[in-house]
């Protein structure tokens, strides 16, 4: 009888260690993402990316003023980068149906004033949502041109601009690759304008024939 009950007893402590065991265990929630926040947080993030933008270049004084306001800038945007990266790291490319035009903008802008490694590394995810609507797809046109044009490689879209392509200096639209095609890829892609209208908009000059610039200290990598 003695051993009868020692059994009992034996197998009521396992039970409860058992029991312990398993409710002691961590259990990993997936947080999901509050939408509502990160519009908020990402919306700030826009305003202030374009309050410093909001200028006219050609009021500075002289070119100290204008080195100055574009130091002041890359600050900016690299706080930004730390605002917005996290997020993207954490929940990937937020899609605007969630967070709304701006807040998406925002991601953009930020990844768009950011290095070649990081639009790199987020492009793709920007250009799959594109393709679902869920981002937009003349965005991520821009995204491919200034990753390309970081990487010395003539542009599709023919959105991109840049100081350092001709000896003399001054603002140029980056190289095109088939550019006898470039406003019908503008227009497919969902651009409004010509290549020739955008080259006004953005005050650079444009030559169909431009060639790649030799790379130099200035040219960003």
């Amino acid at each position: 009888m003695k051993i009868f009950y020692t059994l009992i007893i034996l197998l009521l402590l396992v039970g409860c260690q058992s029991s312990i065991n398993s409710t002691s265990a961590p259990v990993t929630v997936e947080k999901r993402p509050d939408y509502s926040l990160l519009r908020k947080e990402l919306e700030e993030v826009y305003d202030v990316d374009q309050s410093v933008r909001n200028i006219h270049w050609d009021s500075f004084p002289n070119p100290e003023a204008s080195k100055a306001h574009s130091m002041k800038m890359m600050k900016i945007d690299s706080v930004n980068q730390t605002r917005v990266i996290p997020i993207i790291e954490q929940y990937g490319w937020l899609p605007k149906s969630k967070v709304g035009d701006k807040a998406a903008k925002a991601i953009f802008l930020v990844v768009q004033h950011s290095s070649l490694e990081t639009i790199e590394k987020y492009l793709p995810q920007m250009e799959a949502l594109a393709k679902q609507g869920e981002a937009s797809a003349t965005d991520a046109a821009k995204m491919r041109d200034r990753l390309l044009m970081f990487q010395g490689k003539k542009q599709i879209y023919g959105t991109q601009a840049a100081g350092w392509v001709r000896p003399e200096g001054g603002q140029v639209i980056w190289p095109i690759e088939d550019v006898e095609n470039v406003n019908k890829r503008r227009k497919e892609i969902g651009f409004t304008t010509t290549v020739e209208e955008n080259a006004k908009q953005l005050g650079a000059k444009y030559d169909p024939n431009e060639k790649l610039p030799k790379k130099n200290n200035d040219t960003p990598q």
